[in-house]
């Protein structure tokens, strides 16, 4: 899981009628065969965390990419697993025991052998409870893992993860999982060099050993740069000399670099209105949703009688038009093959709503505190839905605030922590890390540390439980029942399914190619072909070189 800042639904709506009047005369001219230079990529301005267990923006997944490597990684198209920092495993009949060779010529950036020992390390100090790694609860799959994880057992040897010989690594789960390599391809799974263990504030240290098909040569708060990395067990098959990651929020200066030639790929900032090139806009589908939560954790919001009245007082057919969104959702989880049986609330129901409120003693919004609504500042979209949900829930008896938050610190102030300030209701996006379901549901348990909203209901733990222990289409409708549970609760409330949004022309970029999880590994990236960039002309050489 990883959360993003949002595209804006008019940038969306804008990116899809550029795509649908594209003239084949906007196709720029071959230009120049391709050189041997760093690629250059934009990323919207963020304080980067190196932390493989401390991370949760799509940004820094992306740059994991290119300096970490677990034992899995994904195929650039079709997101399935591929072997990588492991040569070779197995799976037991019962398929609860998984053996993993490491490869023999994987080292680190430092020439030190890659181990065994370090897969152990690296998973045993993010399900440590002091350490609150972001992805502890996806380890929960690993025997033992979610007792360590809540401090039940102080006893590592109980965890599943074992070392049976300096490149062999054993794992045994805690029931069958048919998703058990792909979810390994997330960075939270990665090996971090024995010189990280016990690193607190990774962005002070000098460059650090890593294991990825790049390491890091200088990184700052504006650009990082990336170089290849020579003892990387693949070097021969990684064509970039280099990567400079440039961070900013400027769309315009953004889309100037790229138009100029200065840049290769748009992932955060661009202005598709000023865009020349506009046949490189990339606009696709992907496994991830925007969402309204509730915060649960205090009275009378832990109520899901009260929660579900309040989104039954909302006209849901007016929040999620299509008008506003291109995707508009009804559940959390976008439809898959097999998947499409979750049910969510979809239209205003007064008359539910109002014998729901009688019931848990709030008729006319009585004994309910103000319903405090935190948006990110700058958010068109923010401000229309919750301008909707406060006239139709002040029209009820109860009172709204509205507060907003600097789009900088949205995510920090609405994460669920010690310190965080009283919110009723926040926004978040979610894009799953791996392609089922599990990815959305696993994070609303009750004891999983990405559960900001607080949620506790046993029942659709132990729904989340049961469909570990059967497989196909059984398992699927056992998720879509906890996913029913989850939206008719109220507790979380999806309005649309995002989309991905880029500015890059994969003949210049070869191995970029567009996918559900907007994940594009940066070993399999190139320097293609150049184009001549729309508004930008080629002068001739003069005879006998340059005048």
């Amino acid at each position: 899981m990883t959360r993003t800042p949002s595209v804006s639904a008019p940038a969306l709506a804008l990116a899809f009628a550029l795509l649908a009047s594209l003239p084949g005369a906007l196709g720029a001219q071959a230009a120049p065969k391709p050189e041997a230079r760093d690629l250059v990529v934009l990323f919207n301005e963020l304080d980067v965390q190196y932390d493989p267990h401390h991370s949760i923006y799509a940004s820094e997944a992306q740059i994991f990419t290119a300096i970490y490597e677990g034992l899995f990684s994904y195929e650039p198209a079709s997101l399935e697993p591929v072997k990588a920092a492991c040569s070779s495993w197995t799976k037991s009949k019962d398929s609860l025991t998984y053996s993993f060779t490491i490869r023999s010529d994987a080292v680190w950036s430092d020439g030190s052998p890659l181990r065994a020992a370090d897969f152990r390390n690296a998973w045993l100090r993010a399900l440590a409870p002091a350490e609150k790694a972001d992805y502890a609860s996806f380890f929960d799959v690993i025997a033992g893992a979610k007792d360590y994880r809540l401090g039940k057992t102080k006893d590592a040897s109980k965890v599943g993860v074992a070392v049976k010989g300096e490149r062999v690594l054993e794992v045994r789960l805690a029931a069958p999982a048919s998703y058990f390599t792909r979810l390994l391809c997330h960075h939270a799974f990665s090996p971090i060099h024995p010189s990280m263990l016990a690193a607190h504030d990774w962005k002070q240290r000098a460059t650090f050993p890593v294991n990825g098909p790049f390491m890091i040569g200088t990184k700052g708060s504006a650009e990082i740069h990336l170089v290849k990395n020579p003892t990387y067990w693949d070097a021969a098959s990684v064509k970039l000399p280099g990567i400079r990651i440039l961070l900013s929020d400027d769309d315009n200066e953004a889309t100037r670099l790229y138009d100029n030639g200065e840049a290769d790929w748009l992932a955060g900032p661009m202005n598709l209105d000023n865009l020349l090139s506009r046949d490189a806009i990339s606009a696709v589908p992907m496994f991830a949703t925007q969402y309204w939560f509730f915060d649960c954790s205090t009275a009378p919001f832990d109520s899901s009688k009260l929660r579900r009245a309040l989104a039954l007082l909302l006209p849901w057919d007016q929040i999620r038009s299509k008008d506003s969104y291109l995707s508009p959702a009804e559940t959390l989880v976008l439809p898959l093959d097999g998947y499409e049986e979750a049910k969510g609330i979809t239209a205003r129901d007064e008359a539910e709503a109002t014998r729901l409120l009688e019931e848990s003693g709030h008729a006319g919004g009585k004994g309910v505190p103000t319903i405090t609504i935190a948006i990110p500042a700058g958010s068109d979209d923010a401000v229309r839905v919750t301008k909707i949900m406060k006239e139709n829930w002040e029209q009820a008896g109860f009172n709204v605030e509205i507060r907003a938050v600097p789009s900088g610190r949205y995510s920090e102030t609405v994460r669920r922590s010690p310190g965080r300030q009283a919110i009723t209701l926040a926004l978040s996006t979610w894009i799953g890390d791996f392609a089922d379901p599990l990815a959305f549901l696993q994070m609303w348990e009750s004891d999983s540390n990405l559960n900001d909203a607080a949620y506790r209901d046993p029942e659709y733990d132990r729904l989340l439980a049961d469909s570990s222990l059967i497989e196909g289409r059984p398992r699927l409708s056992a998720l879509a029942k906890a996913e029913t549970r989850l939206l008719q609760d109220g507790v979380c409330l999806p309005l649309y399914h995002s989309i991905a949004l880029n500015v890059v022309d994969p003949q210049s970029v070869p191995g970029w190619t567009e996918n559900a999880l907007d994940i594009h590994p940066f070993k399999y990236l190139s320097i293609g072909e150049s184009r001549i960039r729309p508004g930008v002309v080629a002068a001739p050489e003069a005879e006998g070189g340059r005048s």
